[in-house]
């Protein structure tokens, strides 16, 4: 039986720094292709934005996990699967988290740009992770079906703090009805029972019965919301920026994805 290897991928500092892929990276996936191999990207964004970060690379995957597993796509973007938070729920955590300090609410939709809701950060300040963006009003919520809520949080020297204490509240308010994972400085609200690891299962679960391969799994991935992908593959990889907790429960820690890559390949 054919074993083919399947690699997984975060983006923004996994693929993505400085809001470019390098050429080096591109080369590596491109080659993973090349030798027959699946590269899938898993990664907390929407379509929209993973279309918008990809764009300037030509970079394309092979399957997408994204909104931290809430949809899965293939290579066109085609929906393959997808879940989405209740309507009056998105109201009621945007209307109680708008006026937080430090903190842009931020939302992901299947069918329109990302969408900025509310924020109380500096408009002069910015981050790499959510680039492209329309603003929303709150009273427009209802007119649209949600994926995921990122929470951009930048408060200063508060804002480890702010993380803490915010994504235990959403916990103990929510906890039942969504998940929420950490991404550098960011929180994103997804719907239940939503992690990388789970929607990487589905599409091992469609891969198994639309073909007839054995899959040998790797991750890449940087940080804190990549830590159940990890522990789904059979080979996981983190990186000398990564926090010391995701380098510790990784089987390696490569220099980049790219030499990681080109090393396997090269087994």
């Amino acid at each position: 039986m054919t074993t083919t290897k399947l690699l997984s991928s975060d983006l923004d500092g996994t693929l993505i720094f400085d809001r470019a892929i390098s050429g080096d990276t591109i080369a590596a996936i491109d080659a993973w292709q090349n030798a027959g191999h699946l590269a899938v990207c898993a990664t907390g964004k929407s379509i929209a934005a993973t279309k918008h970060a990809l764009r300037p690379s030509n970079l394309e995957f092979d399957f997408y996990v994204l909104y931290t597993g809430a949809v899965i796509t293939d290579k066109d973007y085609n929906i393959l699967m997808s879940t989405t938070l209740p309507t009056e729920l998105v109201v009621e955590i945007v209307g109680r988290l708008s006026g937080e300090p430090g903190m842009g609410v931020f939302a992901t939709t299947l069918d329109t740009n990302d969408v900025r809701l509310a924020s109380t950060i500096p408009p002069e300040l910015t981050t790499d992770i959510v680039q492209y963006f329309d603003p929303m009003p709150i009273s427009d919520i209802r007119n649209h079906t949600f994926v995921g809520i990122p929470l951009w949080i930048n408060a200063g020297a508060a804002t480890e703090d702010s993380i803490a204490r915010i994504h235990a509240w959403i916990r103990d308010q929510y906890g039942d009805v969504v998940d929420c994972h950490r991404n550098q400085d960011f929180l994103d609200i997804v719907p239940a029972n939503c992690t990388k690891r789970t929607g990487l299962e589905w599409l091992m679960s469609h891969l198994r019965d639309t073909t007839s391969a054995t899959y040998e799994t790797y991750s890449l991935g940087d940080s804190w919301n990549d830590i159940d992908m990890h522990q789904w593959a059979d080979h996981s990889v983190s990186f000398p920026h990564s926090p010391v907790e995701i380098q510790q429960l990784t089987e390696s820690v490569a220099t980049t994805a790219a030499s990681y890559i080109h090393e396997v390949l090269a087994q």
